[in-house]
Parts: C-alpha cells; sequence; structure tokens
C-alpha cells in the first residue's frame, strides 16, 4: 500500500483532553501512526476470490487469513471509516458512543418496559470503524466456559467442541502479562504466537478493586489468578480481568490482524463502503455485492464466496435484503424471498443492570494528578488512560454451587468521590432516575455493581421496516421477558448485595440509594417485589448481542451449518456472533475472534485441500 499518514482522526475528546494538559495538539493527535490507506478508487465490477463484509472483530480476522495464500484476492469492505485516536486510548472508549464511530442502534420501545431509561429504549452502541465493536468495546478478555461450547456441539454442530474451540482461542492469543505466564497452568491456557495481545490492565485503583475482589472472596465466589484458566466450581470464581490491550493502547482487531497485513499486494481494503445487497442469481448462487462507497454506488464480484461479518444487526438486515429470510416477513416489504430461513430470529443479549453501592471512600480524585497523568501516558502510555473506564475485574457465580458453568456475570464500575464523570455516565437513564443515582455522590463514592444473566431464555428478534438499506431495522431485545430470567435477575441481586454486609462495605459505610422510579415505589424498598420491577425498568445492554443468523444442523431453526455457510445458497457464509446458537459465559469478543480463527481454517481446507 501507499505510505500511510501519520495522524488519527479524533471526536474531539482526545483533542481537548491534551489541549488542556498540554499545548502540542497536533503531537498529542499522532501517537499510534498506524492508518491505513483505503482502496477508494477501485474500478467498479472488480473481481476478487473472496468479499468480505464487515471489517470487524471477526471480518478483520478473516482478511488476515485469507490474505496469507497469495493466490487469494481479497476484498474486504466495511461501512466505517478508520478508528479515531480515542479508540486507541483505552479510557475513552465511551466517547465513541452516539459518534460517527457508532452505529447508534436502540431497541423499539414497548411502553412498558425499561421506562428508568430515556424514551423507554435501550442504546445499543456498535462499532462503525475497522475492528468494528473491537475498537469501542471496554476490551475485556473473556473465553467463556466449556460448557457453552459442549451446549453448541451437542446441537448438532461437531466442529464445534470445547477442545477444538480452545485450539483457535490459542491460535489467536499473544499472551504477555509476564507475571501470570510463571504459572504453569495458565502460561498453558493461552496462545503465546498469535497476533492478538492479551495482556492485564495496572489500574490506578487496583486498592480499592482489591478491596472489591476480596468482598466477593468473602462472600463465597472465591479469587483466582485468572478467569480463563480457572475451574468454574463452589459459588463461582473473581478475579482481575485479562484486556485486550498492550503498552497502554486497545488491541483491537484492527490493530491485531489488519494492521500486520496492511501491505499484502493481495488484500484491499475499502472504508466507508456500505453494502447494501448480497447478489445471488437464479441458481442460488452468490456471486458478488452492491456497496455504496461514499455515495458512489459499485458492484464487486466474488469468484469463490462472499463471506458476511457484519454483526449480530448488519449480518441479519443485509441477509433479509438480500431475499435470506423469513418469507412471509419479507414480502410483507415487498421484498422476493429467494431462501426461507429463520434470519433475525434467535436474538440473544446480556443484560445489564447497574446496581449503586454509595461508600465513603475513595475520597475525591486530586485533579492536578490526574492532568498530570494525561501527560504521564502522552509521555509513557501510563496513568489513568492506559486503563479501561471500567475496572479490570469480573465475578462469575450461580445460586447452585454444585453447577459447572457461571449464571451471572457481574463488572464493577468505581467513581470516586463528587466525580465529574458520574453524571454523563448515567445519560441513557431519565433524569429523576440518573439524579437519584448520584444524588449521595457529593459526599461519597459511588459503586456500582453491573449484574448480566449470562444464559438468558428470554429470545428477541431483527425485523427489517422497509426494502430500504438505510432505513434502521426494528431490534425487539425482549429482556426480562421470560419469568426464568426475572426470577435470576432478581436472585443475582439478592446475592450481589449481600457484599453490604462484608467487611469492607461495611467499613466504608456502604449503603443502596433509593432510586426515584415511579413504577416501583409503591413496593417495599429492597423487597423481591422491589428489584423484580427494579429490573424491569433498569435493564440496559452489556453489548452482546448474537444469534440472529443461528448455527445449527436444521435449517427450520437455523440460517448456517456447522461450516458456517447459509443454507439453501452456493458462495455465502456468515462467520460472526451472529452464528452462535447460545450466547456464551462472559464477554463476547473473544470468542468472535475465535470464530473468525476457525471459519478461516475451514474455508483454507475447503479450497485448498479439496
Amino acid at each position: 500500500m501507499a505510505g500511510a499518514p501519520t495522524c488519527y482522526a479524533t471526536t474531539g475528546t482526545a483533542s481537548q483532553l491534551f489541549a488542556s494538559a498540554i499545548n502540542i495538539l497536533t503531537a498529542a493527535q499522532c501517537i499510534v501512526p498506524d492508518i491505513k490507506s483505503p482502496y477508494e478508487t477501485l474500478p467498479d465490477q472488480d473481481i476478487f476470490h473472496f468479499i468480505i463484509v464487515g471489517g470487524g472483530s471477526a471480518g478483520s480476522v478473516v482478511a488476515n487469513r485469507l490474505s496469507e495464500i497469495n493466490k487469494w484476492n481479497v476484498l474486504l469492505l466495511e461501512a466505517g471509516p478508520e478508528p479515531p485516536i480515542e479508540s486507541v486510548i483505552p479510557n475513552l472508549e465511551r466517547s465513541l458512543y452516539r459518534s460517527k464511530y457508532d452505529w447508534q442502534y436502540a431497541t423499539k420501545s414497548d411502553g412498558i418496559t425499561h421506562q428508568g431509561l430515556r424514551n423507554g429504549s435501550v442504546r445499543w452502541p456498535r462499532g462503525k470503524m475497522l475492528g468494528g465493536s473491537s475498537s469501542i468495546n471496554a476490551m475485556f478478555y473473556v473465553r467463556g466456559n466449556d460448557h457453552d461450547f459442549k451446549s453448541w456441539y451437542d446441537e448438532g454442530n461437531p466442529s464445534w467442541s470445547p477442545e477444538n474451540v480452545n485450539t483457535y482461542f490459542r491460535k489467536a492469543e499473544n499472551f504477555q502479562d509476564m507475571e501470570l505466564n510463571k504459572n504453569p497452568d495458565i502460561y498453558n491456557t493461552y496462545g503465546h504466537d498469535g497476533p492478538l495481545v492479551v495482556n492485564s490492565f495496572n489500574s490506578t485503583y487496583a486498592d480499592t478493586i482489591q478491596h472489591v475482589l476480596d468482598s466477593w472472596d468473602h462472600i463465597g465466589v472465591k479469587q483466582v489468578p485468572d478467569i480463563n484458566a480457572a475451574k468454574f466450581e463452589g459459588r463461582g470464581l473473581c478475579s482481575f480481568s485479562r484486556a485486550t490491550a498492550a503498552n497502554g493502547q486497545r488491541q483491537s482487531t484492527d490493530r491485531a490482524y489488519l494492521n500486520p497485513a496492511n501491505n499484502r499486494h493481495n488484500l484491499k481494503i475499502v472504508t466507508k463502503a456500505f453494502v447494501t445487497k448480497i447478489l445471488i442469481n437464479d441458481d442460488a448462487q452468490a456471486y458478488g455485492v452492491e456497496v455504496d462507497i461514499n455515495g458512489e454506488q459499485k458492484t464487486f464480484y466474488a469468484d469463490i464466496e462472499v463471506i458476511i461479518s457484519a454483526g449480530a444487526i448488519n449480518t441479519a438486515q443485509l441477509l433479509m435484503l438480500s431475499g435470506i429470510g423469513p418469507q412471509r416477513h419479507l414480502l410483507s416489504q415487498n421484498i422476493t424471498c429467494k431462501v426461507d430461513l429463520p434470519v433475525g430470529q434467535n436474538l440473544q443479549d446480556h443484560p445489564y443492570l447497574p446496581i449503586p453501592i454509595c461508600g465513603n471512600k475513595p475520597g475525591p480524585d486530586n485533579k492536578d494528578e490526574k492532568m498530570f497523568e494525561v501527560l504521564q501516558y502522552f509521555h509513557d502510555k501510563t496513568g489513568y488512560l492506559q486503563h479501561g473506564s471500567m475496572t479490570n475485574m469480573a465475578a462469575f457465580f450461580s445460586r447452585d454451587e454444585n453447577m459447572t458453568y457461571p449464571e451471572f456475570q457481574s463488572h464493577f464500575i468505581l467513581f470516586p468521590q463528587n466525580s465529574t464523570t458520574a453524571r454523563p455516565f448515567f445519560s441513557a437513564f431519565t433524569d429523576n432516575v440518573a439524579d437519584s443515582i448520584t444524588k449521595c455522590h457529593a459526599d461519597n463514592a459511588l459503586y456500582i455493581i453491573a449484574l448480566h444473566i449470562l444464559h438468558p431464555y428470554s429470545r428477541g428478534n431483527i425485523s427489517i421496516i422497509s426494502s430500504d438499506p438505510y432505513d434502521y431495522p426494528d431490534i425487539f431485545a425482549n429482556y426480562l421477558s421470560d419469568e426464568r430470567d426475572l426470577q435470576a435477575s432478581a436472585d443475582s441481586i439478592k446475592i450481589a448485595t449481600t457484599l453490604l454486609d462484608t467487611p469492607y462495605f461495611k467499613s466504608i459505610n456502604g449503603f443502596i440509594p433509593k432510586i426515584n422510579l415511579q413504577q416501583c415505589n409503591k413496593y417495599e424498598f429492597l423487597s423481591e417485589r422491589y428489584w423484580k420491577c427494579y429490573s424491569i425498568h433498569m435493564t440496559q445492554t452489556v453489548f452482546h448481542p448474537i444469534g440472529t443468523a443461528k448455527m445449527g444442523p436444521n435449517p427450520k431453526d437455523s440460517v448456517v451449518n456447522n461450516f458456517l455457510k447459509v443454507y439453501g445458497v452456493k458462495g455465502l457464509r456468515v462467520v460472526d456472533a451472529s452464528i452462535m446458537p447460545y450466547v456464551t459465559s462472559g464477554n463476547t469478543n473473544a470468542p468472535v475472534i475465535m470464530i473468525g480463527e476457525m471459519a478461516s481454517d475451514m474455508i483454507k481446507d475447503e479450497y485448498l485441500f479439496c
């Protein structure tokens, strides 16, 4: 490729931050000169062996791995632009929300649930840039549990056994926590030669995080050195978290997979390229795509395969726009149905429920020290900017001590006393709710115990509203619509709130503030009925939508087969989170990268060794 520019774009947050600390804004925006030079002038009707739709967490992996084969010409089409500098700096990921680097999706309001949120709707940030959501997420690296992949295997997907899946996790990984590598169990769990750096953050709030981990341990959720290497047992496990970060910078799949492949002659990467349709002929063969590149309509052809890696929302929408989906639904939108498949169904997500706790420690941050840490980051990538905005810990637990996998996950967000960041963090909630959460914050630190049901029974769906690809689809998440999930939410809160009885939370006089939630005020505060009501109206997303192009052996309830090939269409494959039959036990980015690795080998095996 041509010589790359040396400066990143910015949403403005990084510029303001660095400018307020040091009057060298231009230099501050040139921290990481990794920008690629996209091939935005490709001729119309150009031909490739493979066309990959979506340069996100999985698509970047597939683009790298397929372009390892010198004789294959690969085209990667990404709807968004290059990631900005805020994507590289770990602590600034939330500044990307509701920007041009975010698809800015939201669930459809039913007027009944989610009444603690603005407009009764859950915001669904999704990365719209190279690296996709790996460029906007909180960087947690959680593989999941062997039970997850055993359930995939048992569904009739023989390639996805725990043993095989773990091989592909290791293929992706380059585990660089030198201290943990001294532990042979941990060292042997991870891969060490892959492109994806996995490491540990050095949090500036490590002492407080350790107190919270000790508190989980006190209630029977055992602290372990590493979640991915530990065997789940007892009430559960907690740990400092692993992250896709290195040297104070995010390791998205753009940085880990696309940057190393940047100069390959057989890989073309086009940004701001929105694919509007998969071309399928009368023989049910996918042979190309229609794409909008900066307002110019072009067509590209694929000799071997079109691979859709656009994520659980966009993949489902694109398939339906191309005539692949539920027949009745497509006909209602004046789209000819070419293959009747349950596209857009089986939508699953990990709900996120914040439980606020007020406590008298830690005290307020020193503003001068914080500003110095900005300079520190510019100098050597240390300070608070080098770790995520969420603390680097997680707890995984279950109601039954005999379970071999977790039912729940908890993240932890900390706001030291009277911080300036707490109120904006709750901007998705109504003013009454946000004000009542933060009311105690002027005199107290605010601890947010974020709770997630890992294996919800509730299922949602994605429906297109027209045949226009620029019309966002309707997202019906249906959180807690299954009564079993509502009970599970209440049960998880009951377990988590026993943290208040531990020595540390007693020492800081921890308490749960009463939230001004009109729908729940009639119930006794902190009772099970109160927490069920609270769950119905306060649940959000932790950004893990999956399942809308389900993998399985039967096209009556699945969209792709074991090899991720779309039923009824030749030369079309889906490689992203939408193929998951069931959501995994934790953050989903690591499994999506693994899916990209395994799918790449499946493609190579089919066309190189047939």
